[in-house]
């Protein structure tokens, strides 16, 4: 099919003319080239000179609950738009069985790239091979899988050590000695996600060990973290603030602090991802103090570009790409805004 594909693609290319176009390591490839830079645009995986028409990527996140992964999906889809090629995307709530009912029906409809967030890659081994048995590009979020072309994650135990980092400053500045209590929302399911609480933890205890982590919980989206934030307050009516995995569940903390007036200067809230959503909050100069960006919707982009490049029969830079990570206080974040606009 890949070469019937590349056939037609190429033939369409003669006649019309027509442009196509989260684990830790020092130096990471992606850091650069995600973040949508200058030098980005005139290396080898830019797609522009390449006839993508006709192309279908499939995209499955595991909870679009997630802003973050909402604005990712909705550049994602522009850029391949821009090459030519139909974009579709899925979400399995979390939901094993679903990530594998979804590549089945990417495999079915003709996909010619599946990117995909997979938590469990032993779940997904079957029919991950069938669609490269066809000819299909695999690319993995979040995670890295050995049957990925490539994969696009965090390091997320530096990620982590950023957020607890965040928070170690601020409560050494904001307390004497910098005595205080907080809660932890964590996603224990998640091997990864495991890693960045790791980060989180050792952060807490290099630079300020008086910072105690008294009470966590899962939480998967805002509505989790709302919930888990209200029973917080309800067993630590004083808590100082809360470290999470990421924007939308400590978002969710965010409203349950402020339902309980909970929002003077001895509390404070820290995240990672730099949605639009976690960079309003900390704009707002209240208890959202700091969020990590990850650059998400630069890194959604280029996966289509290498998607369509590897498709193309042309080679990617790095098969391993890590998250740019950049902590968002007040101090910088309407730069950041100034980006989504």
């Amino acid at each position: 099919m890949k070469k019937k594909l590349l056939g037609i693609l190429l033939t369409a290319a003669m006649i019309t003319g027509m442009l196509g176009g989260c684990k830790s390591k020092e130096e990471s490839p992606a850091e650069e080239p995600a973040a949508g830079t200058e030098a980005e645009t005139e290396d080898s995986r830019d797609t522009q000179d390449s006839d993508s028409t006709g192309m279908k990527i499939g995209c499955v996140f595991a909870d679009l609950g997630n802003t973050s992964y909402v604005a990712m999906g909705k550049a994602m889809e522009e850029e391949a738009k821009a090459n030519g090629a139909e974009f579709i995307l899925k979400d399995t709530g979390n939901d094993s069985s679903v990530l594998v009912d979804t590549i089945e029906n990417f495999i079915a409809s003709g996909c010619d790239v599946i990117i995909e967030q997979n938590s469990d890659a032993a779940v997904t081994e079957s029919i991950n091979q069938e669609a490269l048995d066809k000819g299909i590009i695999i690319l993995s979020f979040d995670n890295e899988m050995e049957n990925a072309s490539a994969s696009y994650l965090a390091s997320n135990y530096e990620l982590g050590y950023q957020i607890g980092t965040m928070c170690a400053e601020w409560s050494n500045g904001a307390f004497e000695d910098g005595k205080c209590q907080i809660g932890l929302l964590n996603a224990s399911s998640y091997d990864f996600i495991l890693e960045r609480v790791d980060g989180i933890k050792a952060a807490l205890e290099e630079k300020n060990p008086n910072c105690e982590i008294v009470i966590e919980a899962d939480a998967v989206s805002t509505t989790d973290g709302l919930e888990a934030a209200e029973n917080f307050l309800q067993a630590y009516p004083e808590l100082n603030g809360v470290v999470g995995i990421n924007d939308s569940v400590v978002l969710g903390a965010y409203e349950a602090f402020k339902g309980e007036n909970r929002v003077g200067d001895d509390v404070g809230l820290f995240a990672c991802d730099g949605s639009q959503e976690g960079l309003e909050a900390v704009a707002e100069g209240s208890i959202h103090r700091g969020t990590v960006s990850l650059h998400l919707t630069d890194v959604g982009k280029q996966m289509i570009k290498d998607g369509i490049a590897l498709i193309n029969g042309e080679t990617v830079e790095s098969t391993t790409n890590y998250f740019p990570l950049e902590a968002v206080t007040v101090d910088n974040v309407q730069s950041f805004l100034d980006e989504l606009k």
